[in-house]
């Protein structure tokens, strides 16, 4: 049975070969790189290099062909096949098996891989291979030689290659060095590097050019060494400072050559003070027509600049220009390129009369010389404070003076002085303002800017934005700084008891500007017993105290106020105006809020600085848009201002406040307003208790109200009269014997100075002082007793003569009435007491009447003055004025005039109710266009939506219709000696030269239009004279019909060749009847007569039947005639048509030739009578 081993079915890895090991078949080991497989059992050679003894008797097979690294060859040592040995920079694979000797032995080898053995820097005592990469100066070399070898420079082309070109930095040049190729280094300030092996070669030759046998310059530079010193040697490259300026040489090797005395081996590389002048942080050099010079530092917001000869600073551009940017920071300096942060911080920087030029300057010299900066004024002669200068003094010579900050308050001409002290000991400097800024500009970048209300703009400053539309002002949010409400800190005692208005603060605990917080008091028992906060000021906060002085409430000590709440700061005033201050160029949003206090009950956008007066030039607002409701665009409150003008211009600014006002002008405050836009206010320009708005080419847009006026100047002292007498009316019909109209005008010499008398038949008498024939009426006075309705009137002349009228049959005797209202009284002992224009108010009547002229006046008559006022509007015999009632006259009435102005649609509303584009919700109405209250005016020239032109309410021209409309009581045509009225229809004009009171009309002119009394009395007081009257004259064809017949009408009928008259009905016959006419019988046609009808009858023919009318009325008769004497034979009969004739129920039957009768119908008792039976 054979023997099985399961160990011998795979081979069996038995690791490196070992000497001296027994080995049996399928053993595998491994020897060197390779591994073999044992073919015959047997015992291993005891030395490692017999192994391929045993290889080659068969003991063993390769298995698998390797490789096995060796590392570095080394010398005795056994190398089998296949090992791998690095030898210099190559690898080599063993060919021959063998135990290396003293050398390399080549044959024995192949070459595995070629590379490069890197040696680090050459030297000669190594024994380099092939492949050994060496640095030898700035280059790389390769040993290329089968033959290792020593001694062999790299340079030496047969042993070695350039393998890289490159640089070997030594630092600096070294003379003795020895230099190889590639070495670089510094020399001077250049860099160079060497081309040639060598040693003592200087890269640059003594005059600046390179060596260029050895050398290359690489890199051209500078080498700063400092101050100049003249025992150091210099190369080309070096850089040296000799006292301020900077110099390169350009030459090499320089020893003790100073640089400012050789400019072939040195050049200035940057000029510095070579005057040594430098003397103050920030000067500077520049070259002057000689030498370089000293430029001093410039004054703040100075530009660098050139005269054309030489630089210069620069005026500082916008010297008075503050800017405000939302990117800025209010601890910048304000200016374009350090702009603040707030408007509120810029305007508390702003002043006016800053000191922009001076002139006539002496003293300042001696002392020592220099420039003296920011040199604050010593003093002034006027009241200028805060200048300062920079002062530039060379002890002999006129200093030069510079403003750096122009101070504030001054004026021209006025002296400006310097103590010597301030500059250097000289003698006192003065000099003579020669001009003054108006007033800082804040130019307000484009940006949203929402500021701590409010906001004050000193005097003379502009208040300017970059773009309309692009700079926007809003309240911050949350409060702001103007005082809501107060408590009593402190009250008065023994105070005058009355009530104390617009009294302003005068001191403050906080930070506020006292003089802006105004308020209305009153004492009562001697002690404050109520405050109300009238305007809250600028600047306050809870628990601040506010001061009013004792002497501003009637004594009994100061007032002390805490501040208990200040306004939201969307209801309160935005912008705080003064004198000659300007606002441009904004759009204000967001006050929205409603002031809880203050005597004007809106947010203003605005306004004017209670602590302010206007009295060189108003505030002057341009090209601005209030888009705030609930708001007023600008207010000009006079009560906020003792004097001054108390006024604000403005033009284009528009105002969109939705239920608020335009502009809104009270007590005294005026308003002169070029093309300002309103839209949806509830009052677009608004005038109150004596305030004046003018207004040139403005418009209201929607709206409730247009222009309003209402009220008079409170402190305004009346001219006070009295109504002188009453009236004694008569009547102009009823003149008694040979009495006219005429005795009336002649019966006093001097209108409002007459002494005719008048007496009653009841015996009442007076005096007659003045006539009014056009309303026949006396104004007496010295009444005793009273006229009795329709008795007669005795008058006596001043001429003694008399006449008789009757008294009118109702209200004879009556207070004035009319548009003529005699008074007297002490005021008018003075001219011009009263002046055409003025309100007048009587006691007990609540209208204000208008003076459109004063007549009659006699200073001095009576011991008082005496006068007769027209008024535009009738005194009405319900407010008849009673004698010896006083009447105030006043001027100071509120008042708009508005020029050139649109109407748009006043009337509806609010933004809302008016819904633009779309219809509004409720109409237009043009009676809210003007609204004149309590004695306020509103003058006006306006044109609207319907095109409605309008001169106030005298003159209008409807363009859409073409109605021109006059309505004036009144025309002065003082100076007019004739009027052409230009042609009507076909019709030419008519040139009128006289208004004519000729009852007669005697002059039958062409050129004189009489009076209404003229024609009266021409018509109805029998001066027609002895001609005719012509009647219109026509046929029966002709008669008028329709709207042009009227009851009472006259005519001359040609065709019946008689007068005839319309009674309403029909026309009828001025002489008892209608107009006869002939009827013919026929036997057939039937005659029905009308009342009033009057025929010739023919019955020649045959007999007939006339009917009498079916209704007729009492008085009407009917007419019938014979006209052929044939009633005998053909009778005539008068049928009853259902009434009673002669009493009787039966037709009356004429049978008798050339009868004629006339029936007159009495009733429906008796029926028709006969008047006349012929």
């Amino acid at each position: 049975m054979a023997d099985f081993k399961l160990g011998r079915i795979k081979f069996k890895w038995r690791g490196d070969w070992a000497t001296s090991t027994a080995y049996v078949v399928d053993d595998i080991v491994k020897y060197g790189g390779n591994s073999y497989v044992v073919t015959a059992n047997h015992t291993s050679q005891s030395s490692i290099a017999n192994f391929y003894t045993d290889l080659s008797a068969g003991k063993y097979s390769l298995h698998t062909e390797g490789l096995f690294f060796k590392g570095d060859w080394a010398t005795s040592t056994f190398y089998r096949l296949n090992d791998l040995v690095k030898y210099g920079a190559f690898q080599y694979r063993t060919t021959t098996q063998h135990t290396s000797g003293a050398n390399f032995e080549p044959a024995k080898f192949e070459v595995y891989g070629e590379g490069f053995q890197f040696e680090d820097s050459y030297s000669s005592s190594t024994t380099y291979q092939d492949g050994d990469v060496v640095t030898y100066g700035g280059y790389s070399y390769v040993y290329v030689n089968t033959t290792p070898s020593s001694g062999n420079t790299p340079t030496d082309n047969s042993y070695w290659d350039v393998l890289t070109t490159g640089f070997k930095a030594l630092g600096e040049y070294s003379h003795g060095t020895t230099y190889k190729t590639g070495d670089t280094v510094q020399y001077g300030g250049n860099n160079y590097v060497a081309i040639a092996n060598h040693t003592n070669q200087y890269p640059s030759n003594s005059n600046g050019t390179v060596n260029s046998s050895y050398w290359v310059k690489n890199l051209e530079g500078f080498n700063y060494r400092a101050a100049y010193d003249a025992s150091t040697t210099y190369n080309i490259g070096d850089v040296v400072r000799l006292t301020s300026t900077t110099y390169v040489a350009i030459q090499d090797r320089i020893t003790n050559v100073s640089p400012d005395t050789d400019g072939t081996k040195w050049q200035v590389l940057a000029q510095g003070d070579s005057g040594a002048v430098l003397s103050t942080r920030g000067d500077i050099i520049r070259q002057g027509s000689a030498a370089t010079e000293r430029l001093p530092v410039g004054v703040s917001g100075t530009v660098l600049t050139t005269d054309g000869v030489d630089t210069v600073w620069g005026a500082p551009l916008g010297k008075n220009v503050i800017y405000v940017s939302n990117q800025g920071s209010d601890s910048y300096v304000g200016s374009q390129y350090q702009p603040y942060k707030t408007i509120n911080y810029a305007l508390s920087q702003a002043t006016s009369g800053d000191i922009v030029e001076v002139s006539s300057i002496s003293g300042g010299t001696g002392g020592t010389p220099s420039v003296y900066n920011n040199v604050a004024q010593t003093s002034s002669n006027g009241a200028g404070t805060g200048a300062k200068f920079r002062i530039t003094t060379d002890g002999s010579s006129t200093p030069t003076i510079e403003i750096i900050d122009g101070g504030t308050g001054h004026s021209e001409g006025n002296t400006i002085t310097i103590n010597g002290s301030s500059i250097g000991g000289a003698s006192n400097l003065t000099f003579t303002v020669f001009s003054v800024s108006p007033g800082d500009v804040i130019y307000v970048l484009n940006g949203t800017y929402k500021e701590q209300l409010p906001l004050i703009v000193p005097n003379g400053v502009t208040l300017r934005g970059e773009s309309l539309r692009g700079t926007e002002l809003q309240p911050a949010s949350g409060t702001g700084t103007q005082i809501k409400t107060v408590s009593i800190n402190t009250n008065v005692s023994g105070a005058s008891n009355g009530t104390y208005n617009y009294v302003h603060a005068n001191a403050t605990s906080g930070s506020g500007v006292a003089a802006t917080a105004v308020f209305n008091v009153t004492v009562a028992g001697g002690a404050v017993s109520a405050v109300s906060v009238y305007h809250g000021g600028k600047g306050f906060a809870v628990s601040d105290t506010v001061t009013i002085p004792s002497a501003s409430i009637g004594g009994g000590g100061d007032l002390v106020l805490n501040v208990t709440a200040v306004e939201d700061n969307n209801a309160s005033k935005m912008l705080l105006l003064n004198n000659a201050t300007n606002v441009t160029q904004f759009t204000f949003k967001g006050m929205t809020g409603t002031p809880g206090a203050g005597g004007i009950q809106a947010a203003a956008i605005t306004s004017l600085d209670p602590a302010g007066s206007i009295n060189s030039a108003s505030p002057y607002i341009q090209n601005c848009t209030s888009s705030n409701a609930g708001a007023t665009g600008i207010e000009i409150d006079g009560n906020l201002h003792v004097g001054g003008n108390k006024s604000i211009l403005a033009n284009d600014f528009t105002q969109i406040n939705s239920d608020g006002i335009g502009v809104h002008a009270i007590a005294g405050g005026r308003g002169e307003m070029v093309s300002i836009f309103t839209y949806y206010c509830a009052k677009s320009f608004y005038a109150h208790s004596g305030g004046f708005i003018r207004g040139l080419n403005c418009s209201s847009a929607y709206g409730e109200k247009g222009a309003v006026a209402e009220g008079s100047l409170a402190s305004e002292a009346a001219v006070t009269v009295s109504s002188r007498g009453q009236l004694l009316k008569y009547d102009s019909t009823q003149f008694l014997g040979a009495a006219t109209e005429s005795d009336v005008q002649d019966c006093l010499t001097t209108q409002g100075q007459g002494t005719a008398t008048v007496s009653g038949a009841g015996g009442a008498s007076a005096r007659i002082f003045r006539t009014n024939i056009s309303t026949d009426v006396f104004h007496i006075e010295n009444i005793s007793g009273s006229f009795v309705n329709g008795e007669t009137l005795t008058i006596t002349k001043e001429n003694s003569t008399t006449f008789q009228v009757k008294a009118a049959a109702s209200n004879a005797q009556t207070g004035q009435t009319g548009a003529l209202i005699a008074v007297d009284g002490t005021p008018l002992a003075s001219a011009n007491a009263i002046t055409p224009g003025a309100n007048v108010l009587f006691t007990g009547d609540s209208t204000y009447y208008r003076v459109s002229a004063i007549t009659e006046t006699n200073t001095s008559y009576g011991g008082t003055g005496i006068a007769t006022i027209r008024l535009t509007q009738n005194v009405t015999l319900s407010n008849a004025i009673a004698d010896n009632t006083s009447a105030d006259v006043t001027t100071k009435f509120s008042n708009v005039r508005l020029t050139g102005h649109d109407f748009l649609d006043i009337g509806t509303g609010d933004i809302t109710t008016s819904n633009y584009p779309g219809g509004p919700s409720q109409p237009a109405d043009q009676t809210d266009e003007v609204d004149e209250l309590t004695g306020g005016r509103v003058y006006f020239t306006s044109s609207d939506q319907n095109g409605d032109f309008r001169v106030g309410d005298l003159f209008r021209i409807q363009q859409a219709t073409g109605i021109a409309t006059l309505n004036a009581d009144a025309f002065d045509l003082s100076g007019l000696s004739e009027l052409q009225l230009g042609s009507i229809g076909a019709e030419l004009g008519a040139t009128i030269n006289e208004f004519s009171t000729d009852e007669t009309l005697g002059n039958d002119s062409n050129t004189a239009v009489p009076t209404e009394r003229a024609i009266v009395g021409y018509t109805q007081r029998d001066q027609m004279g002895t001609g005719h009257l012509v009647p219109p004259t026509g046929t029966t064809a002709e008669r008028p019909t329709g709207g042009n017949l009227k009851t009472g009408g006259i005519r001359y009928n040609s065709s019946l060749v008689t007068w005839e008259g319309y009674n309403g009905t029909q026309w009828t016959g001025l002489g008892g009847g209608n107009p006869w006419a002939t009827f013919t019988a026929d036997g057939s046609t039937a005659l029905t007569v009308a009342s009033n009808d009057r025929y010739f009858v023919d019955t020649t023919a045959a007999a007939q039947t006339v009917t009498l009318p079916a209704s007729p009325q009492t008085g009407d008769q009917v007419s019938l005639i014979d006209l052929a004497g044939t009633f005998d034979t053909n009778n005539l009969t008068i049928g009853r048509n259902g009434l009673k004739i002669m009493g009787q129920t039966a037709d009356m039957v004429i049978s008798t030739e050339d009868a004629g009768i006339q029936l007159v119908y009495t009733g429906s008792t008796y029926g028709w009578k006969l008047v006349q039976n012929f």
